[in-house]
């Protein structure tokens, strides 16, 4: 059985603010072909996702994957790149994404979408829609539930979720109920301990009590994706909130038993009361550099 996922707007009204700082001015000059593809065409194009948190953060470096959302369709899509991009590639067209390439920047263009769950699988069932709030509120945390809207008259921020202000105050929660974001995608309390240490974010109550709730949920996602999301938390600069957070929500207990086994351990040299705090205490005074390049194979 599936479930699609509607967002509830009328408590959190949809916030439309121009954004027209000079900081921005390099990243929508690297878009102004393409945003103006769309305008010609009477569609709406907006850069989202992580480039748009960046940007808000004061990030405005150009090297940036450029992910955008648009209420064309695939065909649509392909049809406006062609003869203005040097290269298209449609594999995830059936999802709604065609990626262009024009010089040396790659492109990712995605229609609007809203995606019904089975229980078993955190794939979903993808329907395309023409709201660009029903697509944010599909995104896993506020903070990336944002669009900056690149077809109108001025750069305008859309954020019906309060990811800016989120973002401002450290402050770590899902657009929709984080019951349905978890239960939907269980990879995103994972996700959360990541935020949570890169961006030195507090996790609204509510949230870590449904990873409480739903962390067996972890159990439809495969050994990769949770390994793969466990080497981008512990090469952040300082790992030891995230991996705290993973120990007392009880997400260690699914896929690293040995980290929350540590707290049973006593640190008779050290100054520390346990093991697990001498060892995250460790992990924190490691150069996020040799974090980096830092190769698990060779300690086999």
């Amino acid at each position: 059985m599936s479930t699609k996922r509607t967002p509830q707007l009328s408590s959190r009204p949809h916030s439309l603010t121009p954004v027209v700082p000079d900081r921005f001015a390099p990243v929508l000059a690297e878009l102004a072909e393409v945003s103006e593809l769309f305008r010609a065409a009477d569609k709406r194009l907006y850069l989202v996702g992580g480039t748009v948190r960046d940007l808000l953060g004061g990030h405005t470096s150009t090297a940036i994957d450029f992910d955008a959302t648009t209420n064309a369709r695939p065909d649509e899509i392909k049809r406006l790149l062609s003869g203005w991009a040097d290269a298209m590639w449609t594999q995830g067209e059936k999802f709604g994404t065609i990626g262009a390439r024009k010089g040396d920047r790659v492109y990712e263009i995605t229609t609007h979408r809203a995606e019904a769950y089975h229980a078993d699988t955190r794939k979903p069932d993808v329907e395309f829609s023409d709201a660009i709030e029903i697509d944010l509120s599909r995104r896993d945390f506020t903070i990336n539930a944002m669009a900056l809207e690149l077809t109108s008259d001025s750069p305008t921020l859309v954020d019906p979720f309060n990811g800016a202000s989120d973002l401002m105050t450290r402050t770590l929660r899902t657009p929709l109920d984080p019951d349905i974001s978890f239960s939907d995608d269980p990879l995103r309390m994972i996700r959360a301990a990541r935020f949570i240490a890169r961006f030195n974010m507090n996790p609204v109550p509510e949230l870590v009590e449904a990873v409480k709730q739903y962390k067996d949920r972890l159990e439809i996602v495969s050994a990769e994706r949770i390994r793969d999301e466990i080497n981008k938390l512990i090469t952040v600069e300082s790992p030891s909130a995230g991996l705290w957070f993973l120990v007392e929500t009880g997400l260690a207990d699914n896929f690293l038993p040995e980290l929350p086994a540590m707290r049973l351990e006593h640190d008779p040299i050290h100054r520390h009361k346990d093991v697990l705090t001498h060892t995250l205490a460790v992990i924190e005074n490691v150069h996020a550099d040799a974090n980096e390049s830092f190769d698990f194979r060779i300690t086999r």
